[in-house]
């Protein structure tokens, strides 16, 4: 089993579903909580990839955090950054982020675009992609060596690859209702996720094999096949 280093920035932005998937892909997690006073490593160690969670805004520690983000893809480690982390890894590599006009968290369609055919990760994911939106700050121009995989439709970038082997997704796949309550977001947006959990669970699962199936070494820069159910 492979293991992977997992930042979690905050105690109420953890892996959610996400770790039932990582599971599943042959993938055991490595928490480290910087909100509790662990450090954040200077590079992934003997660790076979890093995960970089949301929660991040504005944390003492994002300096470190961007650093760790940075040697991941110099070292050709395989990334994935969710949320704050993701715009983080953008604005490593040259990118920019803006405040959103207003807070409107819940569920939404974004759209996969056609670089995504022949990504590792994204080449199963299907045309309008769920997602679970909250976010206070997005992306407001990517790295200009980024490939855009997935945009919102009025073009805010969701989903992007730096290099080989780095991905950012700035809204969340990990959410759940538990999770939603857990974060003060009421009954009525947690039953609207509750009502995505099976869309989310047929395009994010997936995804998450896949990026699996790329730590183990089964494939190096094409397409993975799914993993049995």
């Amino acid at each position: 089993m492979g293991r992977v280093l997992v930042i979690e920035n905050s105690p109420r932005w953890h892996l959610g579903r996400m770790r039932r998937w990582l599971d599943e892909a042959g993938l055991e997690p490595a928490v480290v909580r910087p909100h509790a006073d662990e450090p954040v490593p200077a590079d992934a160690g003997d660790h076979d990839a890093v995960v970089a969670l949301g929660g991040g805004r504005g944390v003492a520690w994002n300096g470190e955090l961007a650093a760790l983000l940075n040697r991941a893809v110099a070292d050709s480690v395989p990334t994935l950054a969710v949320c704050s982390s993701a715009r983080l890894l953008a604005t490593e590599f040259g990118g920019a982020t803006g405040e959103v006009d207003g807070f409107h968290p819940g569920p939404r369609l974004v759209g996969r675009r056609d670089a995504a055919a022949d990504d590792p990760l994204f080449a199963a994911a299907p045309m309008a992609i769920d997602v679970v939106w909250w976010r206070h700050e997005e992306i407001t121009a990517l790295p200009e060596d980024a490939l855009l995989l997935a945009a919102s439709p009025h073009g805010v970038p969701e989903a992007f690859r730096i290099g080989d082997r780095a991905w950012g997704v700035q809204s969340h796949m990990e959410l759940d209702a538990a999770m939603i309550r857990a974060l003060d977001g009421g009954d009525d947006l947690a039953e609207r996720v509750d009502a995505v959990q099976e869309h989310l669970e047929e395009t994010w699962r997936p995804v998450v094999h896949r990026f699996g199936g790329l730590v183990s070494g089964r494939v190096a820069g094409t397409p993975l096949p799914l993993l049995d159910s």
